[in-house]
């Protein structure tokens, strides 16, 4: 399995909270997949409140498969994600950033506030293991 997989990087997620994560920290709150297409007014997705809004945490960002093309942090998710995707004149999602391929899905996960600064950690961490398209190599590789 190609480990920019979404479920690869949800793995990677937990292996974090388990390694190095103290036991009587709050959880992780994983959103569901945002899609930024949608073909259904049904679908979680394009239109709707962007995923942990206000927030502290990271976001995932993943091609039509699913894989991750890009991970960051912020201390603000839905602020972060607009910088990237804003309303076309018609309201459908306007791509406004560059990226290597093209993004279709959004996934973001909040750290509790009162450790906001684990976002940092948890961001580098998933860059170094994952190695997406789109991010620079890990600030602090090892080799």
């Amino acid at each position: 399995m190609d480990k920019t997989q979404l479920n690869k990087v949800l793995e990677l997620v937990n292996e974090y909270a388990v390694k190095y994560r103290g036991k009587n920290l709050g959880e992780f709150e994983i959103s569901d997949i945002y899609d930024l297409f949608p073909e259904s007014k049904d679908t979680y997705g394009w239109f709707n409140e962007w995923p942990n809004i206000g927030r502290y945490g990271i976001y995932l960002i993943m091609d039509k498969d699913k894989n991750v093309i890009y991970i960051g942090e912020s201390s603000n998710i839905g602020n972060r994600l607009s910088n990237y995707f804003q309303f076309s004149e018609d309201k459908s999602c306007k791509i406004i950033h560059k990226w290597n391929k093209t993004p279709r899905y959004v996934c973001s996960i909040a750290v509790p506030t009162e450790t906001w600064f684990e976002r940092l950690a948890l961001e580098e961490f998933l860059i170094y293991n994952v190695q997406p398209i789109d991010n620079k190599k890990s600030k602090y590789s090892i080799n």
